[in-house]
């Protein structure tokens, strides 16, 4: 059986598609630090040896241990492909 195609088909189809393309997209709750001694790192080039133009640091998270270090994951090489 055959669906006759016309005007108001149409129409309807373009009507469903412009109010799914129009919805809103819901933003994800801001997330808290796993613990009191963690500290976000965002994204951001730092400078190396080898790399006028710095390379390229991913956001991540930082623990501060109580003797005063860091835990961090190990920085970027310069020879590695780089970007965001």
């Amino acid at each position: 059986m055959a669906v006759p195609l016309g005007p108001t088909t149409t129409q309807r189809a373009v009507d469903q598609m412009n109010s799914s393309s129009m919805r809103g997209v819901p933003s994800p709750p801001v997330r808290e630090a796993p613990r009191n001694d963690t500290v976000w790192v965002p994204d951001r080039w730092v400078p190396a040896p080898g790399a006028p133009q710095g390379v390229f640091e991913p956001g991540h998270w930082v623990i501060h241990t109580p003797e005063g270090g860091r835990i961090a994951p190990p920085p970027p090489r310069p020879d590695a492909l780089q970007g965001p």
